[in-house]
């Protein structure tokens, strides 16, 4: 029987022959794609919780006298100006953390700024899969809506102090923080739900 000539060839020099693509099984890259597919499953749970983690520690850091030159400064003199605008007759004065008036004596205190809410809101956006500028727009949006959120909510204590004291303790513990986590739940759902720009490779 006669064999082409090729055929000869390669039999003759076996550097030649075609060896089937079947390289052996590498386990440390094995193990390490099985990582990669099921550890981004925890991936996103794990920055969450770590970051909300980070800023509450750090929060829990800073000193309750710059916190209360901070509550001064960044909630008492705009939520004085408020409610004023709203009501002259009250006449509230910012002093140190305290809102004063002939009416009420409100304090802002370590827990009572909206931060545990604002922690929550900013670790899910850090945690959700997006290109950083989308995540940096959400962030500083998101922010500024809580900040506003409870310049909203340190008036309406001072109001329901001013008015309703018997009616302060259920708002303050639980109608006034429940709705703002709910607001800051429904941004985060509306921004992690809007569009993404794609970037689109060149032909």
């Amino acid at each position: 029987m006669a064999v082409p000539s090729n055929q000869r060839q390669d039999r003759m020099n076996p550097r030649t022959a075609t060896a089937p693509c079947n390289p052996p099984t590498n386990g440390a890259r094995y193990r390490l794609e099985a990582f990669l597919i099921y550890g981004r499953a925890w991936l996103q749970p794990a920055v969450f919780i770590g970051a909300y983690a980070g800023f509450y520690w750090a929060y829990l850091q800073i000193p309750d006298e710059v916190l209360g030159e901070l509550y001064h400064r960044g909630f008492g003199v705009f939520c004085a100006d408020l409610i004023n605008w709203l009501a002259p007759v009250e006449k509230v004065a910012a002093l140190q953390n305290r809102l004063v008036s002939a009416h009420a004596n409100l304090e802002i205190v370590r827990g009572c700024d909206g931060a545990g809410a604002l922690f929550l809101m900013v670790s899910a956006i850090l945690a959700f899969p997006s290109t950083f500028t989308r995540k940096l727009t959400g962030l500083c949006a998101g922010v500024l809506l809580m900040y506003l959120l409870n310049i909203l909510r340190l008036g309406g204590l001072y109001f329901v102090t001013a008015l309703h004291r018997d009616w302060f303790p259920v708002i303050h513990t639980y109608l006034a923080p429940t709705l703002i986590i709910a607001v800051g739940c429904l941004y985060f759902a509306w921004w992690a739900s809007g569009p993404e720009r794609k970037l689109v490779e060149p032909s």
